[in-house]
């Protein structure tokens, strides 16, 4: 199901209105070096002056804005160890530290500890990390089957919201999924059309409102409504990206009435988008069965004869996908479209060139596991590189006594073994991981083409029947 990405906001989006007034000078100046882009340079910063307990007045503060850049650098664990720290401390500031874990290990997929992280919230949080807290709540209790307590937060998150908010529509649209599965069909298409209705500019939530029409599109296919099921399906986009579902859903609606000419339609315009989409796939298999039904034998077996040409082409460049893979350019060719901030953004991956078989292995790509592996592969890399450099100055330095000099080299190999021995842990890992999706991959068009070549088989054979003897 869809799901909302948590996003880590600043620290200062915690505090209460009055705290940053009171914020400790060194703290200031950390805020300062992040404004400047100087995101490492400001936590080192803050490690230093925390262990030197310049700021043991205001720890919790401290804690709390050293785990958010800890997490903002994908430094999970030490982030974890930092923020558990701070919540002990208690008060409104223990709550914040619970939100943060709460965000993190929502984004690990850790529901349970997720779950726990927000109960330890103590009072109401304030605006809108209130509004995410009972969002993300909501959202997990859902994925646990906790149907009440999932309604509960999310109504919670509605109640009193006279302004729009994009945690609201969230809300909203996750609600009527609760309420789809509680048996309570009218209600939850009520708050799918408040969604579907909604005039907006915003891509995040033009998205939701093509879900939304999509999900009542699929509720009328069901329900034989095939009429009020191609009006929802007509409202989505064309270019969204739901739209390849869209275009499947409306020929199969009107392929239900048995009003194939305009199953047509959809179908051909899907069969015309990028081959490497499973349903784009169906397309190709959809439109000459759609000419089959209407006896149209000749153009059936033409669709299919280009389907089959499609679906071995695409055989061919899963197998030029696995050989990239195996030879390490998939790995190479992603990291190399990181630069030294990039790797420290969260959520955001580079443009994936065709190079990298993007096209195959999106959803591979998009997901935090693989994300977090890439970023980890990237910032091992970096630090060879500065381990190598720092070497070579340390060998040239004539000021260093032998004895020392000897030593620092000796640390230096000592850490790039290691360093060297995690990259290509990773990237084997990575590698595995891109196989496996290739080998499904494989295995879906396979069947596809074994499909195919049954049907264009029966096409001759039909036509060997009716008109062999003629």
């Amino acid at each position: 199901m869809w799901c909302v990405v948590a996003v880590i906001t600043g620290l200062l989006l915690a505090l209460p209105a009055t705290a940053s007034s009171l914020l400790d000078p060194q703290i200031r100046a950390v805020h300062f070096d992040v404004r400047l882009g100087q995101s490492l340079r400001a936590m080192t910063r803050l490690q230093a002056v925390r262990r030197q307990g310049f700021l043991d007045h205001q720890a919790q503060q401290a804690d709390l804005l050293l785990g958010d850049m800890l997490l903002q650098q994908g430094l999970d664990l030490s982030a974890e160890a930092v923020l558990l720290r701070a919540s002990e401390a208690g008060g409104e500031q223990a709550d914040a530290a619970w939100l943060q874990l709460g965000r993190l290990h929502y984004r690990r997929a850790e529901d349970a500890a997720a779950l726990a992280a927000f109960a330890r919230i103590r009072g109401p949080l304030s605006g809108v990390a209130q509004q995410e807290r009972l969002l993300l709540e909501g959202e997990l209790l859902l994925r646990s089957g906790r149907l009440s307590e999932a309604e509960q937060r999310l109504r919670a998150l509605l109640e009193g919201r006279k302004k729009r908010s994009d945690w609201v529509d969230y809300g909203r649209f996750n609600l009527a999924v609760v309420l789809f599965r509680s048996g309570r069909e009218n209600e939850a298409r009520e708050l799918l059309l408040s969604l579907s209705k909604q005039n907006t500019k915003d891509p995040a939530l033009r998205t939701l409102s093509d879900k939304a029409n999509l999900t009542l599109a699929y509720d009328r296919l069901e329900a034989g409504d095939i009429d009020a099921a191609t009006d929802f399906f007509k409202k989505g986009r064309l270019s969204g990206p739901v739209s390849n579902t869209a275009l499947m859903g409306l020929g199969r609606a009107w392929a239900a009435q048995e009003e194939y000419k305009k199953a047509l339609v959809p179908w051909l315009k899907l069969s015309k988008r990028d081959p490497a989409d499973p349903l784009v796939q169906d397309a190709l298999l959809a439109v000459p069965y759609g000419f089959g039904k209407l006896n149209a034998y000749k153009q059936a077996l033409q669709y299919y004869q280009q389907a089959l040409s499609v679906f071995e082409l695409e055989l061919a460049r899963v197998g030029k996908v696995e050989g990239q893979v195996n030879n390490g350019d998939m790995v190479r060719t992603l990291a190399s479209g990181f630069s030294a901030d990039d790797v420290l953004e969260r959520e955001v991956l580079p443009a994936l060139p065709e190079a990298s078989g993007a096209s195959h292995l999106w959803q591979l790509f998009s997901t935090h596991e693989f994300q977090e592996m890439l970023r980890s592969y990237v910032r091992t890399g970096q630090s060879l590189k500065k381990i190598t450099r720092w070497t070579s100055q340390v060998k040239v330095d004539d000021s260093l006594p032998p004895a020392s000099r000897a030593a620092l080299l000796t640390r230096a190999t000592t850490l790039e073994t290691r360093l060297t021995t995690l990259s290509g842990k990773l990237q084997a890992h990575m590698q595995s991981l891109a196989l496996q999706e290739l080998a499904q991959r494989r295995k879906r068009i396979q069947a596809y083409t074994d499909e195919t070549r049954f049907s264009i088989a029966q096409i001759y054979d039909y036509a060997a029947k009716r008109w062999g003897g003629k």
